[in-house]
């Protein structure tokens, strides 16, 4: 499944209380499903186990995502018993954000 985004200004419109109930949700995801995590060229990739529930929450964060931060590509592919979602950025800005984003995620 592929979500991805043309260039867009690198801003997140979230406000602090969205941007905490968000960031619980995927707090809660990778706490328990998240394998391993990579930085790559344009930005990173976080890899979960194909459990019962995982697809749907990160088509959901995904939707949710794309509203608020447009400047970065999303893409989901399985392999085996994994998901691999990779969160990417144009340009030196999108990119560092992306990192940004799931900094506190990478293990």
């Amino acid at each position: 499944m592929d979500h991805d985004r043309g260039s867009a200004p690198v801003a997140c419109t979230l406000g602090a209380g969205d941007m905490a109930r968000r960031a619980a949700r995927w707090e809660a995801l990778t706490e328990r499903f998240l394998v391993r995590t990579a930085t790559t060229r344009r930005g990173v990739r976080l890899v979960f186990a194909a459990d019962p529930g995982v697809a749907a929450e990160l088509s959901s964060l995904i939707a949710l995502e794309r509203d608020c931060c447009p400047f970065a590509n999303w893409s989901v592919h399985e392999h085996s018993a994994e998901l691999a979602l990779e969160v990417t950025g144009d340009g030196r800005d999108g990119v560092a954000a992306v990192r940004s984003l799931f900094r506190a995620l990478s293990r």
